[in-house]
């Protein structure tokens, strides 16, 4: 350009004091022509330089970057190159589409703007939103069409910005503001912004290069929003896919466990077969216990730990799980229905997986089979005997003489003398209350249920309350907690065990009625009482322990000892008395009352036998009279 006006002032200058020649005419418009090219070749290799460096900018974008935070500081640094600038920031619109916050800074900046939130609505952020094109200004702190954020504008005052451009990330210029086929407003994913610290008039040809990388920088920032969400939902399923394969691979580790046990439990292999078996799965030493504490079987390599403290720290373990105790060993109880038979012990070291604890808990329901399969084989279940007893309390009609010849085959003789015991333990104790009758029922010679959350023994015995004092204390002992204990009998026959229950129920009902933790009565400790306060008041029950032996004398051979005793406890225990009310001789009541000793024994005068034969009668005389009203009408 130089060079053209040089020539221009030449000729000028040679043509000076004469008539300008129509040639020189023709060079100034040549030059002026030759100048228009050449500044739009120039123009067209700025353009040019600024399409490379844009195609530059795609390819460096283009590279999958490992975070949106990485893409935005290429953003903010490639536009900052492209028009020359001293700055470029980044900020993207938030979530709720009320503030943008500056993420990306490039450029020689203070640091203030990265984190800066500003209002979407408000200062150059909302004109660079509303326009189909780049915002940009000369000058950012006088242009008049703008009115900046007070957070902005100190950032502005402290950089020294002032020709700033403002461009959206998003879709394509002729979109911006609203989407042409919706026709509804669609905000932009971000903004751009590139500042000079200069004075500066952005060329139509700036607006148009920083406008396109905009778009890029918005195609560019969506796409790796979408692959790094893709890659997180890939990772998460790619978690949950091993998280599948590790459960599949239990799974079938454990069923293979369990065909391998019930493998050796038909085999008919023992309890120490499978407690080996059990330490070497689980890494660790195996013991088995019985119900009363004493080891059954022990394998594995030795580690440290009490296992009769661990016993002993365990919890009343009725649901049957395995339970961590105090100093690091796995205690899992051996339980069949209600019945305690026992634990196993685990000590391992370390920590024991989930994985683990259930397959301890598989060994410990195994070990019951193996000890029940030990049992059986050596006769020693005691299904048969406690059979037994259920049928006899059971509703259905079985003959006596049915229940006594089984009876009979277990060596128990149900003829003899024998009694009647019944406890009732709290639900978490049942199992280890079950475990202690079972032991005891077998040394005593006698039988064990369990019904209706009672612990049932049939023992032989003559003394009742000595009986329940007995078991009360042995319980208490066993269990660590007071049992209350109701007795009756002595009985005889099989067709006594329903009655005498009914009786031992009543018996426990008074006691647990008058408040003894603890207590422990029979039927002769109790007696008029236990039917006062006892929730099962059977007064037919009471007059036929009480005076039944002289009503059943009088049914069979048709004498009269009932009204015999009622004339004479009537008469103040008169004889002679009782004998003028009778209208009989007094020889004759003597005799009858000698009949009463030999029926109720020798104490039926004492105070406390007389008062219960005198409540006896009076309850046999007011169920007579009631039952005569009944018939009258």
């Amino acid at each position: 350009m130089d060079v053209f006006e040089r020539l221009l002032d030449d000729r000028a200058g040679a043509a000076a004091g004469r008539a300008v020649a129509p040639s020189a005419v023709d060079m100034k418009a040549a030059v002026w022509r030759a100048m228009r090219v050449h500044a739009q070749i120039q123009r067209g290799r700025g353009r040019e330089a600024g399409l490379a460096a844009l195609v530059d900018a795609a390819r460096e974008l283009a590279v999958p970057h490992e975070s949106t935070a990485s893409l935005l500081h290429a953003v903010a640094r490639r536009a900052r190159h492209l028009l020359g600038m001293d700055m470029a920031y980044v900020a993207l619109l938030e979530a709720d589409g009320g503030h943008i916050q500056v993420l990306a800074a490039d450029g020689h900046t203070s640091g203030l703007g990265v984190g800066l939130r500003l209002p979407a609505d408000d200062g150059i952020t909302a004109a660079g939103q509303a326009r189909t094109a780049p915002f940009a200004t000369h000058d950012l702190l006088t242009d008049e069409r703008i009115t900046l954020n007070s957070a902005f504008e100190e950032v502005a005052r402290v950089e020294g910005m002032h020709a700033m451009i403002a461009v959206p990330l998003g879709d394509e210029p002729t979109h911006w503001g609203e989407r042409a086929h919706q026709r509804t407003r669609y905000p932009p994913s971000g903004m751009l912004y590139v500042a000079s610290r200069k004075v500066h008039h952005f060329t139509a040809d700036e607006r148009s290069l920083i406008g396109s990388l905009g778009i890029l920088a918005g195609a560019y920032l969506e796409s790796t929003r979408q692959r790094l969400a893709a890659a997180e939902r890939t990772a998460a399923l790619e978690d949950r896919l091993a998280q599948v394969a590790t459960t599949a691979a239990g799974f079938t580790e454990y069923c293979d466990l369990q065909s391998r046990l019930v493998d050796m439990l038909l085999a008919d292999a023992d309890l120490p077969a499978m407690a080996a078996f059990a330490a070497t799965s689980l890494g660790g030493r195996v013991s088995v216990y019985n119900s009363g504490g004493d080891v059954l079987v022990t394998a594995g390599e030795p580690v440290g730990g009490d296992d009769s403290a661990a016993l002993a720290s365990a919890p009343d373990m009725v649901s049957g799980e395995p339970v961590l105790t105090g100093d690091g060993g796995w205690v899992a109880p051996l339980c069949r229905g209600k019945d305690y038979l026992g634990a196993l012990v685990l000590r391992v070291p370390g920590e024991l997986e989930p994985a683990r604890r259930s397959q301890l808990r598989l060994f410990a329901r195994m070990a019951v089979l193996f000890i029940r399969q030990d049992k059986v084989a050596a006769g020693l279940d005691s299904e048969v005997r406690d059979k037994l007893l259920d049928d006899a309390l059971s509703d259905e009609q079985h003959l006596p003489k049915q229940l006594a010849e089984r009876a009979r085959r277990i060596g128990l003789d149900l003829s003899g003398p024998y009694l009647m015991v019944v406890a009732k333990p709290a639900a978490a104790l049942h199992c280890r209350a079950n475990a202690w009758a079972a032991g005891y029922a077998r040394r005593r010679g006698g039988l064990r249920s369990f019904r209706d959350s009672h612990l049932i023994l049939l023992l032989p015995g003559g003394d009742a309350g000595a009986l329940a004092r007995e078991v009360s204390s042995a319980m208490a002992e066993a269990l660590g907690t007071p049992i209350s204990v109701g007795a009756a009998g002595p009985l005889s026959g099989a067709e006594s065990v329903p009655s005498g229950y009914r009786e031992a129920i009543r018996c426990l009902d008074a006691v647990v009625a008058l408040g003894v933790s603890g207590g422990a009565a029979s039927v002769r400790e109790l007696g008029f009482v236990g039917s006062l306060v006892s929730s099962n008041q059977d007064v037919g029950g009471f007059i036929e322990q009480v005076i039944g032996p002289v009503l059943g004398y009088d049914k069979e051979r048709f004498t009269d000892l009932v009204p015999t005793l009622q004339a004479y406890f009537e008469a103040g225990a008169s004889p002679t008395y009782a004998a003028e009310r009778l209208h009989v001789h007094t020889n004759t009541v003597t005799r009858r009352l000698d009949r009463v000793k030999e029926l109720l024994g020798a104490d039926w005068q004492k105070p406390a036998r007389a008062l219960e034969i005198q409540l006896a009668l009076r309850l046999l005389l007011v169920r007579g009279l009631l039952g005569e009203g009944a018939e009258a009408h």
